[in-house]
């Protein structure tokens, strides 16, 4: 909810739905923290007659649990103990105090000796940095859980996989991201981080700039899971490339991209997929041919023949296709055989670009 709020591509309509959506349960909830973390990110006047409410019945709530603590510590064992910290871990998630939350989720983790509770505390951890959009805290929890994951169970171990997937793709690592969705697509268990519905899109649109045509037509295009979930946009994006229905192309990667712009996991990245798309898209197309014509490579997309021409310089500069625009002739003609030339100048323009960065990054520290 507070994407559809913040995104610039959200309807005037889906905003107002959104801000009394989500007014409401940080209401009902009585999250003082969450509102004014999204009061000041919005600019929005905080009401701090309601805040002062809630900050009472939050105060009210923590020091009863702080009561049932100390009676705890002082009487009972450290069963007990952990029940409490962990219930008062779940308030301070719960109002969206990620402060109080991270630190009374470590002294839960540090009463807890059983490896299935304390990987929940790292998910809960993961769970905390993708939905503050912390990777810090996110790749900590995941390495944590890795740690103790020797010893774990089949359902964790799943669980963990998608939420180091999620996380990858969160930060635009698709071919790590992608492999470990595949993997879970099966054995999905992470409800509480998103649907089914929603992992299947990401996982396929993770998937599709990485993926060889054979390992697309085995993984996704003939995907029991992937046909029967309902993600019909982004399938019909898949079968447009797969049977080379070039001109249906663009307008389902269009679709795609408007359905991504409302998930906060790829909304970030939706520049990158649709370039990498267009590179994977243009090349499949070129490499049936040695020569092809602007005007015949237009017309199977659908595309004029100065926006085709613009699309492809744009590539061929960025060393991202091999082939070369003919101007003269108005043809495209594409490079076959040993691609080692072209690797090793892609990778000395990379690296140039990396010195030039540690360059800069020194003259600032020695400022």
């Amino acid at each position: 909810m507070r994407h559809t709020l913040t995104s610039p591509w959200s309807s005037s309509e889906e905003r107002e739905a959104a801000k009394a959506a989500m007014m409401e349960e940080m209401e009902k909830h009585n999250m003082a923290p969450y509102i004014r973390l999204v009061c000041e990110a919005l600019g929005v006047p905080l009401d701090e007659s309601k805040l002062a409410e809630m900050d009472a019945i939050n105060a009210k709530k923590v020091a009863a649990l702080d009561a049932r603590l100390k009676d705890a510590v002082d009487n009972l064992g450290d069963t007990e103990v952990r029940d409490v910290l962990q219930a008062k871990c779940d308030h301070y998630a719960r109002i969206g105090d990620l402060e109080m939350c991270m630190k009374t989720n470590e002294e839960c983790a540090a009463k807890t000796l059983a490896t299935g509770p304390k990987l929940d505390l790292y998910f809960q951890r993961i769970r905390l940095g993708i939905a503050f959009s912390d990777n810090n805290i996110a790749a900590k929890g995941i390495t944590d859980a890795h740690r103790l994951m020797k010893d774990g169970d089949w359902e964790r171990r799943n669980r963990l996989r998608v939420y180091e997937g999620i996380y990858h793709v969160f930060i635009r690592d698709f071919q790590h991201g992608s492999a470990l969705l595949l993997d879970s697509i099966t054995t999905f268990a992470a409800g509480e981080l998103l649907t089914f519905q929603d992992f299947v899109f990401i996982t396929v649109v993770a998937s599709l700039p990485v993926l060889s045509r054979p390992e697309l037509r085995k993984r996704i295009v003939y995907s029991p899971e992937v046909n029967r979930t309902g993600v019909d946009d982004v399938r019909e994006l898949v079968n447009s490339i797969y049977d080379c229905q070039y001109n249906k192309v663009f307008p389902n990667l269009e679709v795609v991209c408007q359905h991504l712009r409302k998930i906060v996991y790829l909304s970030p990245h939706v520049s990158y997929f649709f370039r990498e798309m267009r590179v994977l898209i243009f090349t499949q197309f070129l490499d049936s041919y040695s020569s092809v014509t602007l005007e015949s490579m237009g017309a199977a997309f659908g595309i004029p023949v100065p926006a085709l021409d613009s699309m492809l310089c744009t590539l061929i500069s960025n060393e991202r296709i091999a082939c070369k625009v003919d101007r003269v002739d108005g043809s495209v003609e594409t490079y076959r055989g040993d691609t080692t030339n072209f690797d090793y100048h892609r990778i000395v323009k990379s690296g140039d670009l990396l010195l030039n960065r540690i360059q800069k990054l020194s003259r600032l520290v020695d400022m």
